[in-house]
Formats: structure tokens, sequence, C-alpha cells
């Protein structure tokens, strides 16, 4: 009797010191999306200035974060979260290769944080996804920039 008291005790602890961890993650996924959001404001700024082909690669690009950041969002409403993360941001009023380069290392941190999510059990495949996409845009985004000389 005394040992199913200890487990029990041991349960509740644990269900304890794991909500602040659950409410770090959910921060973790508001950074995400803010960030993508960013992505995705400055390549739809981009898709309007450029033409031709260059536009279409920044269509491809917006399309990608736009699809990022409903992962991110069906991952939070997934893991119980309930409020609105993020709100739409406007996109950066700054030369074409100055938003290029920094898409490219924001790209580049998400790629990182995605695959740092790999082993997850229940979301590990859809940050797999989204860190494949991000791979692309990386190059993508090194050949845009490779084109503004």
């Amino acid at each position: 009797m005394e040992n199913l008291d200890r487990n029990t005790e041991q349960q509740v602890w644990k269900r304890v010191f794991a909500q602040p961890q659950i409410q770090s993650e959910r921060e973790d996924l508001r950074l995400l999306v803010l960030y993508a959001m960013e992505l995705s404001a400055g390549y739809r700024r981009l898709a309007g200035i450029l033409t031709g082909r260059d536009k279409e690669r920044l269509r491809h690009l917006w399309e990608g974060e736009e699809a990022n950041i409903a992962c991110l969002r069906g991952i939070h409403r997934l893991s119980g979260g309930t409020e609105e993360m993020v709100k739409p941001l406007s996109a950066p009023n700054e030369p074409v290769r100055k938003v290029l380069e920094k898409s490219y290392h924001r790209t580049r941190r998400a790629l990182t944080e995605y695959t740092a999510r790999l082993a997850d059990s229940e979301f590990g495949m859809v940050f797999q996804k989204m860190a494949d996409r991000e791979r692309d845009h990386c190059a993508i985004l090194a050949e845009l920039l490779g084109k503004q000389w």
C-alpha cells in the first residue's frame, strides 16, 4: 500500500514540475511563429517588387512560410493551446539585398530550431517537413542574393 502511495506521489510531482515546461514549449512556438511571420512578410513584399522568375521564387518562399505558420499553429492547438499565438506583421521597408540577407539568416536559424525538435514523439515528423522546407529556402535565398550583385 505504501508503495502505491509513493508512486502516486511521484506522478503528482512529475505533473507539477512538467507544467512550466509546457508553458516554455508554448512560448517557444510563439517565437517560431513570430520568426516565420517575419519571413513571410518579407517574402510577400519582395514578391511585389521583383519580376519574372525571381518573383515566382519569392512566392514559393512566401507560400512555404505560410505553411510553416499553419503547422506551428496546428501544433500549438494540438498541444492544448487555445489563445491566438501572434498577430500578423507588416513587412520591413528595407532594400531587397538587406531583406534577402536577413531572411537567409532567419531561415537558417529556423532550420536549426526545427531540426532540434525532430526527436519529438508526437510532432517530430511535422518538424522534419518544416526543416526540409527551410533547407530548400536557404538555397533559394542564396541564389536570389547572388543575383543581386
